[in-house]
């Protein structure tokens, strides 16, 4: 486990000291999945997917003097520029994309596509556009609908599954209790982390207790 991690985090730490660790704005910022999940289709078949995010406004960073100065001048300036380009109609957009290996691929590349720290290479396993994202308002309340978000990686909806990719496979059992420490016993009846279908679970009172079912 502890060399493990530490590649993880050699790895996190080369991309975060990199040019692309000081972004221009969160509309430049390319997305993608550190973890493998799994596509599901209606045959039962598996395969091993990635997803990405690219900015239609390209990937762009600052250089240190210009970070320096911003931060001094104006500490919120990320959160500042992706408010004013949402108000007045720039809606930021970001084109979905995903990487698709077959289950009986797995064992054809010579690195293990479930390590965290590797990247598939796109030469041999070619980005697929299947969508596009757009930020077109900001919220109404920061609390409860930014502060309040948890992200659980064991909450997935039909047709994505999860794979044996170790460090997915740690999230899913501490990020649990994680949401338990940081919001509460009933995190997942908060109005942010409530799933839009109607599901009862097994909670009959306690903090941020919404809905009596």
């Amino acid at each position: 486990d502890f060399v493990y991690l530490h590649s993880e985090a050699t790895h996190m730490a080369m991309w975060a000291m990199s040019d692309r660790g000081i972004p221009r704005s969160y509309r430049m910022m390319q997305g993608f999945g550190v973890n493998t999940f799994t596509l599901i289709n209606a045959q039962g078949q598996r395969s091993f997917v990635k997803f990405h995010w690219v900015p239609e406004l390209g990937v762009h960073s600052l250089v240190w003097d210009e970070a320096l100065k911003l931060a001094g001048q104006d500490p919120d300036f990320h959160r500042k520029d992706l408010n004013e380009a949402i108000m007045t109609g720039a809606y930021p957009k970001w084109t979905f994309g995903i990487q698709v290996i077959p289950e009986s691929a797995q064992h054809d590349f010579d690195f293990d596509i479930l390590d965290a720290t590797k990247i598939w290479p796109e030469e041999l396993v070619p980005l697929q556009v299947i969508g596009e994202l757009v930020l077109n308002r900001v919220v109404d309340e920061y609390f409860t609908e930014t502060e309040q978000v948890a992200f659980c990686t064991a909450h997935v909806v039909p047709g994505i599954g999860l794979s044996d990719d170790p460090l997915l496979q740690g999230r899913n059992f501490s990020y649990f209790d994680t949401q338990i420490t940081r919001l509460g016993i009933n995190w997942e009846e908060l109005p942010i982390n409530r799933p839009v279908c109607p599901v009862l679970n097994h909670q009959r009172d306690g903090a941020s207790r919404h809905r009596i079912t």
